[in-house]
């Protein structure tokens, strides 16, 4: 496997080099997506399957998607750019240069870090039982380092607000039209596998209690859902946002919250949970955060206040 690894490793060094060197805008997009999934091989290949998850959902998936129909957005965008001043070519390739002279300067530094192996990971791996689950990273997220979680849920909600007042929507308001999507696939994709991905990302946030997964993970899958919809024309933008949607935006910190605050006089700290109620209220938390991130990451593709069933 030797051989496997130095194969990829050396295979994304090529993808990240030709990402920020590719004449066309269109091909590295594409590239990029391709890179993502070979990130999230190589994670996985480093034994942490929740970031591979993470990087294939979020890295690959969805961010894959924003940035082809942001692409598609702009204007004269079947335009190919190939053609380049020469001052623009020697940008990329120094953006290029740079980025490969960062990536051997951090991967030295990695190297020559001496962590201590006793000392990592033992609060997590050794206080399982306490913290109500059996997967460390959870324990960590929920548990161990609750506040960092409970800050990343607003940093998220902060980067929806900035995005919403600085893009133009991808998904247009009004009546919806049957244009691009007579297709005998666009039915398939709706009917079928959008129920798929519902059914996978509920497993990912329930299987973060024991395995790998998590609210991240199937939060990004049930925001994948959505963009399908979206995609197929059977969701699109609106220009308000209705009290039901604000509400999913904003259910995951205010549990999360409120679990904390519900648990003080009992505990005495702020999100300490009592033993026999730490793996409910845990779970709870993790379904109402990947509500909250699925619904942020859906706006997040559509540029819209909100979203709406198009009338027919």
């Amino acid at each position: 496997m030797i051989l496997f690894d130095g194969v990829l490793a050396l295979l994304i060094v090529v993808l990240a080099w030709r990402c920020v060197t590719a004449g066309d805008l269109y091909l590295g997009i594409v590239v990029f997506i391709v890179m993502g999934l070979m990130l999230a091989l190589s994670w996985a290949r480093l034994d942490a399957p929740d970031l591979a998850l993470a990087e294939a959902a979020i890295g690959a998936g969805l961010l894959g998607v924003l940035l082809l129909s942001t692409w598609r957005a702009l204007p004269g965008h079947r335009r190919q750019d190939r053609d380049h001043p020469p001052a623009r070519k020697a940008v990329r390739w120094l953006a290029g240069v740079a980025s490969v002279a960062f990536g051997l300067v951090m991967a030295a530094l990695l190297h020559a870090l001496q962590p201590d192996e006793d000392a990592a990971g033992a609060l997590a791996l050794g206080r399982l039982t306490e913290a109500g689950v059996e997967q460390p990273v959870t324990a960590v997220l929920l548990n161990f380092r609750s506040y960092d979680t409970l800050l990343e849920m607003g940093v998220l909600l902060m980067a929806l607000i900035g995005a919403l007042l600085a893009r133009t929507p991808l998904a247009p308001y009004g009546a919806a039209t049957d244009d691009g999507t007579d297709s005998p696939l666009i039915p398939v994709l709706a009917t079928t596998f959008t129920p798929l991905l519902l059914l996978v990302g509920a497993f990912l946030v329930w299987a973060g209690a024991y395995g790998p997964g998590g609210a991240f993970q199937g939060g990004a899958v049930l925001g994948g859902a959505g963009v399908v919809l979206v995609l197929c024309n059977r969701l699109q933008g609106a220009p308000e946002a209705g009290i039901l949607l604000r509400l999913l935006l904003v259910l995951g910190v205010k549990v999360f919250i409120l679990a904390g605050l519900l648990m003080l006089p009992l505990e005495g700290a702020f999100m300490a949970y009592p033993p026999g109620l730490t793996y409910p209220i845990m779970i709870a938390i993790e379904f109402c955060l990947a509500t909250s991130i699925a619904v942020s990451l859906l706006l997040l593709f559509t540029g819209t206040h909100g979203v709406r069933v198009p009338e027919r």
